[in-house]
């Protein structure tokens, strides 16, 4: 199968010309350009029992269309109506992507809900975004706690229904932020908007195979999918991730691009890769937070790639994208070879439909080299939090929405991630960019695979004591010996020193998304 096609109206860039194309008949569109085809796009590594009676382990476009326009058909029938939101809660697989396609068909709103998420969590969250409806199963969500109508499995309609006709604004999704400050924040997504990222990026070489290891009930996974079908690509949709199920699908999938979350590669570095084949492998592609010196070059340490000049080259590339919930497709984007050297938490460059400013307190604009909080102005923003307007305004500053992020500007135009502005920890010392502190660990300390640093309160409540964790084994002896030994190296860079030292288990305080939940670390090290 050719993933290149750019010469017909059925290749890419035929089907992105298409007129009102968007993130809500993307998929319907794709399937009737493909139509005269048979070739497999999303292989699974679960199989799907369908609403139909038929098992899938595999998944054309063709395939996918017409059993999305049977679960439209049971929705409509069963009165869910365009702007109803639709909320699905169900166990990490393709269930999401089929409800994503067929609510979008009769212009009703998917609601994704992390099927991860604390069942109360999920349950206020559901409330919140006023659901009409819930797909869910009862050991995830008891059937009486929502006063709405309840789905154990997909609806199924033999009859017609009302195919929508998507504008520009119109939203299409609705998910939820990671949590990491709280009760997740439902962010809404619209039919060009989300759409946006995706087309801009058409042209860009993803390989004929990918691996996506995303959350499948996440914008991203949708995101991705969309790149991957546009470019006829082959896709294996992983949602088994533990690391060595991620090394051995890799094996076994010998994809040439591996998508996945900050945590999925960190979890892959705990692993021995030497012990799987991973020569497929091109890019690894990550969204989300900045990811670690030490886990990129491990990673690009293997498979094989092809240069600018055409040449086959050992090792990998890490296409590292920075972005949040809130944005739909990455803000920034900077790509590590074998033997590229630029770490310290560089975000690279913003992607051309990006502006970019840095805030400080009183919302003045910084000078270049200033620490300050990353406002962005991007057509793939969110259209704002659903109904939480206060909050959307709040997040706007001058045109520009608020990322939640401290950042700098170098002098030549790249950017440097160094906190979440919720996690700078003020000492009595000064401030510690909690993210760029456990860089600098990491990067001397080998043996760690992955810390944390955290503020407590400390006891007079004037200031906060950084608290520094980490996933290995260690006596109490060694924790003092590695606290002493990593504030010496605070010292040579004038930075706070670390108060205390404690082993974290690499499952413990972390959000549904992979991301560590330093919020509730702040709480549980209080006392320690």
């Amino acid at each position: 199968m050719t993933s290149n096609r750019t010469d017909s109206a059925t290749g890419p860039i035929g089907l992105i010309e298409t007129d009102g194309l968007g993130a809500g008949n993307f998929f319907r569109l794709a399937a009737a350009a493909a139509s005269e085809t048979t070739e497999t796009v999303i292989e699974l590594d679960q199989p799907y029992h369908a609403p139909t009676g038929v098992t899938h382990e595999r998944l054309s476009l063709s395939a996918l269309d017409e059993l999305t326009d049977r679960v439209a058909a049971g929705y409509y029938a069963d009165g869910i109506r365009p702007k109803d939101p639709v909320a699905v809660f169900v166990a990490e697989s393709v269930r999401y992507l089929v409800h994503y396609i067929a609510l979008t068909k009769i212009g009703a709103i998917p609601v994704f809900v992390n099927s991860s998420l604390p069942s109360e969590i999920a349950a206020r969250f559901i409330e919140h975004v006023g659901a009409a409806a819930v797909v869910s199963d009862p050991e995830r969500l008891a059937e009486d706690r929502l006063p709405i109508a309840y789905y154990a499995e997909e609806p199924y309609g033999q009859g017609a229904f009302k195919l929508f006709t998507h504008e520009d604004d119109d939203p299409v999704l609705i998910a939820h932020t990671s949590g990491t400050t709280g009760i997740p924040k439902a962010v809404q997504f619209n039919h060009k908007g989300f759409f946006f990222g995706v087309r801009q990026q058409i042209r860009a070489d993803l390989g004929s195979r990918i691996l996506s290891a995303l959350p499948q009930s996440h914008a991203s996974a949708i995101s991705v999918l969309m790149s991957a079908v546009a470019r006829r690509a082959t896709t294996l949709l992983a949602t088994r991730r533990g690391p060595e199920d991620i090394a051995l699908a890799i094996q076994e999938f010998r994809p040439h691009l591996v998508a996945g979350f900050p945590k999925t590669f960190v979890d892959l570095c705990r692993v021995d890769l030497d012990a799987y084949d991973l020569s497929s492998v091109a890019r690894w592609m990550s969204t989300g937070d900045a990811n670690h010196e030490r886990h990129i070059r491990k990673l690009v340490a293997r498979g094989n790639h092809v240069d600018r000049d055409g040449s086959p080259q050992p090792g990998s590339l890490f296409i590292d994208n920075f972005g949040s919930s809130e944005f739909g497709f990455a803000m920034f984007r900077t790509v590590h070879t074998p033997t590229s050297d630029r770490y310290q938490r560089c975000i690279g460059r913003p992607f051309g439909w990006v502006e970019v400013e840095i805030f400080d307190a009183d919302d003045e604009p910084v000078a270049h080299g200033t620490v300050g909080r990353l406002a962005l102005k991007s057509p793939t923003i969110t259209g704002g939090y659903w109904n939480n307007s206060l909050l959307s305004e709040k997040n706007r500053i001058q045109g520009y929405w608020l990322t939640g992020d401290l950042a700098y500007r170098g002098e030549d135009g790249l950017y440097f991630h160094v906190d979440r502005t919720t996690d700078r920890i003020t000492t009595a010392n000064g401030v510690l960019y909690s993210a760029q502190t456990e860089e600098l660990v990491l990067r001397h300390f080998p043996d760690l695979v992955d810390c944390s640093i955290v503020g407590v309160e400390s006891a007079d409540g004037d200031s906060q004591l950084p608290v520094l964790t980490i996933d290995v084994p260690s006596s109490e002896a060694e924790l003092e010996e590695l606290r002493l030994r990593v504030n010496t190296l605070l010292a040579e860079r004038g930075w706070p020193p670390i108060e205390k030292v404690l082993v974290k288990g690499a499952e413990e305080h972390v959000g549904v998304t992979g991301k560590a939940l330093k919020r509730s670390m702040r709480v549980a090290f209080s006392e320690a």
